[in-house]
């Protein structure tokens, strides 16, 4: 993890506060960064950081409050009132804007906005009116953009002038008189020309961009994909709306992969950060999917009923019901999660079924062989214990064995064709979750084990 290094702690924060040194407070929390500005104020009461928060400077104010976490956030601006709110919200990026005013009841969402100065509410209201998960929520308007018939001169001075108010200035946008994208240049290629050069010579009329109405995943897939550190955004007609950068990417990545490890724990993802989430929010995640797999292990129980018979007559053959039942559920949950990770990066597609199922079958095999000869081992050793004592060892021991060796190989296949199939209906691979996935190789499992059990062990055992 990186190192901060702050001149001031919370004790020491809290006695300005107590003191009222608000100049010495104002002065040492200014030379901080927004994002350690915001870790101090979470910790103070909350009345102690509604105080710590007004003495900031205009400057960092929107730059901290986009740091803090929603109900920090929520209890400044019930403090500060809705035109200072409104005023904060303001200097906040366009995008971290409509984030917050997103999580906002409609109602008092509605009295900020109309707080706001024309030019913000008129921005704010266009992000506000595309969907919530498309990547038009998340572009900032403010950019630098030029018309390729502009010399570096011109380009280099009209980035001087309006290059402290965009987002990043590392890609310069080029439009054509009808506002449409034409091209993308690294600033490098700008500042590296003659200063005579018209724009256009510099230009290759190759750009990669975004649509306003593409899922924000699709962001973060062409973001990786192209390694880039800001991406434009147009919209149905080609024209240029605004600009999506990385640190925008890097925040949906780690929703949806925080998104993706939830669902793989059985379970809904949260709205909320874990220690934000109130219980009941935790238990309609959560008991949902505990309910539906706690229901399906009645299939198991009938399983277990079907076989009741050969179950009383070798009581040996439930002593390994665990060890059979683990082995396809972990291989089965190893799969669902190697193949839900591939999907989301796009290295693999339905279109490579076959090679997937191919090369499962063979890792499969692998790990048969090397499981069933452990459990063949293990079956040995506890006959020499009073836990396994029959004078059937042998067959006991190849069931045991042969059993593990195709559960293994079925744990493979399912755990890694389950999510494909989910992609392919339009359903989200990590809804294969761990759990689901072991639930079903309980049923299976078992199965294929009294399956066996029965082919082997009929006139020893059985």
């Amino acid at each position: 993890m990186p190192t901060t290094f702050t001149h001031l702690l919370e004790p020491d924060l809290q006695r300005l506060i107590d003191e009222r040194a608000y100049r010495e407070l104002r002065v040492s929390l200014s030379a901080m960064e927004p994002a350690d500005i915001a870790d101090m104020i979470e910790t103070l009461p909350p009345e102690s950081g509604v105080v710590a928060f007004r003495v900031l400077p205009r400057e960092v104010s929107g730059e901290t409050f986009a740091e803090l976490n929603q109900q920090v956030q929520e209890s400044l601006l019930q403090e500060l009132g809705t035109e200072r709110s409104a005023r904060v919200i303001e200097m906040m990026d366009p995008d971290d804007r409509v984030a917050l005013l997103d999580e906002l009841p409609i109602e008092i969402a509605t009295r900020l906005i109309a707080q706001f100065s024309p030019s913000n509410r008129r921005v704010t209201q266009a992000i506000l009116g595309y969907p919530a998960d498309s990547v038009g929520r998340l572009m900032t308007p403010n950019y630098v953009r030029v018309r390729q018939d502009w010399t570096i001169d011109k380009v280099l001075e009209h980035i001087r002038r309006y290059g402290n108010n965009a987002e990043t200035i590392n890609w310069v946008f080029v439009i054509d008189k009808d506002s449409k994208l034409i091209d993308d240049i690294h600033i490098r290629e700008i500042i590296l020309a003659e200063p005579g050069t018209p724009i256009s010579e510099l230009m290759d009329n190759e750009y990669v961009a975004l649509y306003a109405a593409d899922d924000q995943e699709e962001a973060v897939r062409v973001m990786n994909r192209y390694d880039r550190t800001a991406l434009p955004v147009v919209d149905s007609l080609g024209l240029l709306v605004g600009i999506v950068t990385a640190d925008d990417i890097a925040d949906v990545a780690e929703e949806e992969f925080t998104e993706d490890v939830h669902k793989l724990g059985g379970m809904e993802a949260l709205d909320a950060p874990y220690m934000s989430s109130p219980v009941l929010s935790m238990f309609k995640k959560r008991g949902g999917w505990l309910a539906g797999l706690f229901l399906m292990q009645v299939f198991t129980i009938s399983i277990m009923g079907f076989f009741d018979e050969q179950l009383n007559k070798a009581v040996v053959l439930a002593l390994f019901v665990p060890m059979i039942i683990a082995s396809g559920g972990n291989t089965g949950t190893q799969a669902a999660s190697l193949l839900v990770r591939a999907i989301a990066v796009e290295e693999v597609t339905l279109r490579s079924w076959w090679k997937i199922m191919r090369k499962e079958l063979l890792t499969g095999l692998c790990l048969g062989v090397t499981l069933g000869l452990l459990g063949l081992l293990v079956v040995w050793i506890l006959s020499h214990t009073p836990m396994v004592e029959t004078p059937h060892l042998v067959p006991l021991a190849t069931t045991v064995g042969l059993a593990v060796f195709m559960i293994v190989i079925w744990g493979s296949l399912i755990g890694s064709m389950f999510p494909l199939l989910l992609d392919r209906v339009g359903l989200d691979p990590a809804a294969s979750s761990s759990p689901l996935v072991a639930t079903l190789m309980d049923v299976s499992g078992l199965t294929i084990y009294f399956v066996v059990a029965l082919a082997l062990l009929r006139g020893t055992i059985l």
